[in-house]
């Protein structure tokens, strides 16, 4: 337990330093945006850093017997982590439709912390004391505990609701597989958090600080190193059908030969729809498009261009970043790359060198 013990005290610090960190740079950068996502990025790594400053107190003055271990179920702690839980879904929102958040919805993503502060009021002085999860179970049908097991539980809903959004490649500055991978971190975070005050298993005090550590180090990485916002543009954008990747399912070959007339389909989505603007294109969502099946359309494309799919659609963004470049050597370079599909600035950048043989800025200067 001394091992396990001091290994919850590295962790937390470790969790404590790094939120902090975040939290600086973030809101040092805070107005570089536009919009409230680096500012909302920056109060949860603080919070979290504060929280994890708090616990690494308590924990060192437990260990050293200045203390008692914390209870489970902790009603105040539980209503704070809500609030984090809650700003920690704000900032993905901002970065997905930032239109959303209305003072309305804002008003409706913090009522149940309200609601539950209130609730609670109702039992000071009177909360039942809960040492271990036999406990629990044992006083699970009295109020202030299902009250307690409430305010864990509305937590778990929140991790889904970025899939509830009506969802746009045009208005969002992420793609599709981000907003899964941060609804992911989110939910183990609130998962292992919840198992925690639950059980009080002495290793998932190690891991949930490194979780949380690592959480806000890549959500900063992102936000500050490859996040591109969409901008305020005069260039048209070809409106496309878009299909989402739950639709990505493969589709039975057409009936006669499923390569009749692939080309020409495949020709018109990429002219006429523009089809690869789409950040969340894939060889599988064109297949569908297409009404073929990733074989034969990944076999016609090498047979037509001598390349595959990947390359002919990073070609066509490239190509667009250059026209955008000739056409307004002043406009925005990052605008320029969210208006041809990309998402990531560190892809675009290296993909546009690899197929101009010089960099964005190079070829800029190049025109004048």
């Amino acid at each position: 337990m001394k091992t396990v013990f001091l290994l919850a005290i590295i962790s937390t610090t470790m969790e404590m330093v790094v939120c902090l960190i975040c939290a600086r740079q973030l809101g040092r950068l805070r107005h570089e945006t536009g919009d409230n996502s680096r500012w909302l990025l920056a109060l949860g790594s603080l919070a979290s850093g504060l929280m994890a400053g708090f616990a690494l107190v308590a924990n060192i003055a437990a260990g050293t017997g200045a203390a008692k271990p914390l209870t489970m179920l902790p009603p105040w702690m539980g209503l704070i982590y809500m609030t984090l839980h809650i700003i920690m879904v704000l900032y993905p929102i901002t970065v997905v439709r930032s239109d959303w958040l209305t003072p309305l919805r804002y008003f409706f993503l913090f009522l149940p912390p309200a609601v539950f502060t209130f609730a609670f009021l109702f039992f000071i002085g009177r909360w039942t004391q809960l040492d271990t999860t036999a406990d629990i179970i044992a006083n699970v049908k009295k109020a202030d505990v299902l009250l307690r097991l409430a305010s864990q539980a509305i937590m778990i809903p929140y991790c889904f609701i970025l899939f509830m959004l009506p969802y746009s490649y045009r208005k969002s500055s992420a793609n599709f597989w981000w907003i899964v991978n941060y609804s992911f971190g989110l939910t183990v975070i609130c998962v292992v958090h919840i198992i925690l005050v639950l059980t009080n298993i002495p290793y998932l005090m190690v891991l949930l600080p490194l979780f949380a550590a690592m959480f806000y180090y890549l959500s900063m990485d992102f936000e500050l190193g490859d996040r591109l916002r969409p901008g305020k543009t005069t260039e048209k954008i070809p409106e496309v059908p878009e299909v989402t990747p739950q639709e990505v399912e493969e589709k039975p070959a057409q009936s006669l030969s499923p390569e009749f007339g692939l080309w020409s389909r495949i020709t018109n989505f990429m002219e006429k729809e523009e089809i690869w603007r789409d950040p969340d294109l894939s060889l599988v969502s064109m297949a569908r498009r297409c009404g073929t099946n990733v074989t034969y359309l990944n076999r016609i494309i090498r047979q037509e261009t001598n390349s595959g799919f990947k390359e002919m659609i990073i070609s066509r963004r490239v190509a667009s970043v250059a026209d955008q470049l000739r056409n307004d050597p002043e406009c925005d370079i990052q605008e320029a790359f969210f208006n041809a599909g990309f998402r990531s600035r560190t892809t675009a950048w290296r993909n546009f060198k690899d197929v101009m043989g010089v960099t964005p800025s190079e070829f800029r200067q190049s025109l004048g």
